[in-house]
């Protein structure tokens, strides 16, 4: 009798120890997952493993729904949280599949975007490896409607590369002043980069085709953007809106060295490059040389100028 107790004793025993390691599981499970059993997210605070965390989320619907209800869940702001949203890009092309905050980047080649710094950054997204790679370059920023540093996690799915990313602060480099003619140009014209890449084509051509758009403006003194398609005919300009439908060739082509600059100009690709020749200056009323910064941006071309007298 005495080593029956002893057995119920110990099987009870047994029993609450088993008891107690499935509470202890259960509660572990719930710290580190919701209550539809998906993984709770990290905290913000710790931004590099909230974006892993972003991207594995695409990951996960894309294995559960499939490639195209994917791509139509990330077109449009449901894909987007905070500084974080999420673009699918094709792994082979580089172009863009889904964008969750700039619809217009949809269709468009971003497998070789350089950024305003020259940095080529859309090898890099469009080589991210299954396991995932960071990839850090100067973006616009649509939350705060700036340029800001940053950091994205890209990773592969069959032919597909999702990524999104954090912002570490705002444009790096402190903005110059028109004592340095040359790098306000360069800033002028990455305004209406950042405005682009917010808005899309459309917009920017109407925005630079007014004379009083703001924010960025279209004018500013001697400085104005002005945009050409990659055949050189001129789709938005400020001050002189006649140009607009003319092409390069036959607003420059009156001299050698007109010509010579109408060529280098559609020459242009994402990194940009200076051309010169002469113009008239809108605030001077002279022919004078006018130095223009133009870079390509998916299939146009984005510039704005300053003039040196003499």
């Amino acid at each position: 009798m005495m080593a029956h107790s002893v057995v119920t004793r110990r099987s009870r025993a047994i029993i609450a120890v088993v008891a107690l390691l499935l509470l202890l599981g259960q509660a572990a499970a719930a710290c580190g997952s919701d209550d539809d059993g998906t993984t709770a997210p990290p905290p913000k605070t710790e931004p590099d493993a909230y974006t892993k965390w972003y991207v594995q989320q695409a990951l996960d619907r894309y294995e559960e729904i499939g490639r195209q209800a994917t791509i139509d869940y990330y077109n449009n702001e449901a894909g987007a949280d905070d500084q974080w949203y999420l673009f699918i890009m094709d792994a082979d092309t580089g172009v863009l599949a889904a964008h969750a905050t700039i619809p217009s980047r949809v269709g468009t080649n971003s497998g070789d975007n350089v950024d305003i710094t020259g940095h080529v950054y859309g090898p890099l997204l469009k080589a991210a490896p299954e396991s995932g790679h960071w990839v850090d370059y100067v973006f616009y920023n649509p939350q705060t409607d700036t340029g800001g540093t940053k950091h994205a996690w890209a990773i592969r799915r069959d032919d597909l590369v999702f990524v999104s990313g954090w912002y570490e602060d705002s444009y790096p480099i402190p903005r110059p002043t028109k004592a340095e003619p040359g790098s306000y140009t360069r800033t002028f014209v990455e305004d209406a980069v950042w405005f682009y890449e917010s808005n899309g084509r459309g917009a920017l051509i109407d925005h630079l085709n007014s004379p009083d758009s703001t924010d960025p403006p279209s004018v500013d003194g001697q400085w104005y953007g002005f945009v050409v398609d990659l055949d050189g005919v001129v789709l938005a300009h400020p001050t002189v809106p006649e140009n607009v439908g003319m092409t390069l060739i036959e607003i420059l082509g009156a001299t050698p060295e007109g010509r010579l600059a109408a060529d280098e100009m559609v020459t242009a690709t994402e990194t940009g490059k200076w051309v010169e020749y002469i113009y008239l200056n809108p605030q001077s009323g002279n022919q004078e040389t006018k130095h223009t910064w133009i870079l390509k941006r998916d299939d146009i071309l984005i510039a704005s100028g300053w003039y040196e007298s003499g």
